[in-house]
């Protein structure tokens, strides 16, 4: 088995790890956050971190009423004055794969020297130069990847990001319901590994084209990323109800669109997956319930069925999109090893 493939197969028993090392941690992460109550939280990070710094800063904005952010490294050393207000208090939380990444390392500098304190970083290295100079690590064991591509980790640092929101929140039900993900990812591997291969050899398209609102909107932007980096071939990433103001005239019948449903928005985004099937692309909806209406206005629906909140399935819809991405790859020829 490739090594790619083989790490996006692991991802549950990744995310086990990474639930059972928070268990382990979370008193201690939990007193750190406490100090900084009163603060804005900026996620930050490059590439992939980057889009799951959107999707934390989301979900932390949702679920526990207090503002944060979701902002490239690089904006923060270059662009500082756009990111923070005067007399605001921050907590900067930096997520980095490898703790080297260039980029975040100067942000962290940059914070450091400007703030002084208040910097938790999320990461999959234990030992490293963002570690030397974070006040609070935690660590995802068993999630950095051999290969180029952010799967595994991608997951399970998002998963940690969502473990650290829900006990911020005291939301009890959140935390029950992402102890549910890795038998979730496994039953969602043998459901759809097969199907999902098949669906890749299909029809030649020339763009893909992915969709979500919310945190969602960073999973679409991700998804985007991995279909560029695996099958080298171009793609977009929008709010859903973006794609009808300009971008729409790009698309074709040689454009692949996949949605990401929300249960809480379902009927404005039916709504608009009829106006889609006007612009002749194929369309695919990724849905944690589907219904007759969404299976007559859908070309393919991936109904997860896991029964957990939108805001607990994140990484599951990601899960698709990666084994998708690594299939459609390899239907093209791309050598992604």
């Amino acid at each position: 088995m490739k090594k790619t493939l083989q790490e996006i197969l692991f991802q549950p028993q990744a995310w086990q790890k990474t639930i059972d090392s928070y268990g382990k941690k979370k008193s201690d992460i939990m007193e750190y956050l406490m100090k900084y109550q009163d603060s804005e939280l900026i996620f930050t990070g490059c590439g992939s971190s980057y889009y799951l710094s959107l999707i934390a800063a989301a979900l932390y904005t949702q679920l526990n009423h207090l503002r944060a952010q979701g902002v490239p490294a690089s904006e923060i050393n270059l662009f500082p004055g756009t990111i923070f207000a005067r007399g605001q208090k921050y907590l900067l939380i930096p997520i980095s794969r490898s703790g080297k990444t260039p980029e975040t390392v100067e942000a962290i500098k940059y914070f450091q020297k400007e703030f002084s304190e208040g910097r938790l970083l999320i990461t999959c290295t234990a030992e490293s130069e963002m570690a030397n100079i974070c006040e609070k690590v935690f660590f995802c064991p068993a999630a950095a990847e051999e290969t180029k591509y952010m799967t595994k980790s991608f997951t399970s640092m998002l998963l940690a990001c969502q473990l650290i929101i829900a006990y911020r929140a005291g939301n009890k039900a959140y935390i029950e319901e992402l102890s549910k993900l890795p038998d979730q990812g496994e039953r969602l591997i043998r459901q759809y590994q097969s199907y999902l291969q098949k669906l890749a050899k299909r029809k030649e398209f020339t763009l893909y084209v992915y969709l979500g609102h919310g945190p969602l909107y960073g999973i679409a932007a991700e998804s985007m990323l991995k279909i560029k980096e695996m099958a080298c071939t171009p793609a977009e990433a929008y709010f859903g109800m973006e794609l009808m103001h300009g971008p729409k005239y790009a698309v074709n019948d040689r454009t692949f669109i996949t949605y990401f449903l929300s249960d809480s928005a379902k009927e404005q985004q039916i709504d608009l997956l009829k106006k889609i099937r006007n612009l002749e692309a194929k369309v695919a909806v990724i849905c944690d319930e589907t219904s007759p209406e969404l299976t007559n206005t859908a070309d393919y629906v991936i109904n997860l069925q896991s029964g957990l909140s939108d805001y607990s399935r994140l990484i599951l819809t990601m899960l698709i999109s990666q084994l998708y991405a690594y299939y459609r790859a390899l239907a093209m020829g791309q050598d992604i090893e």
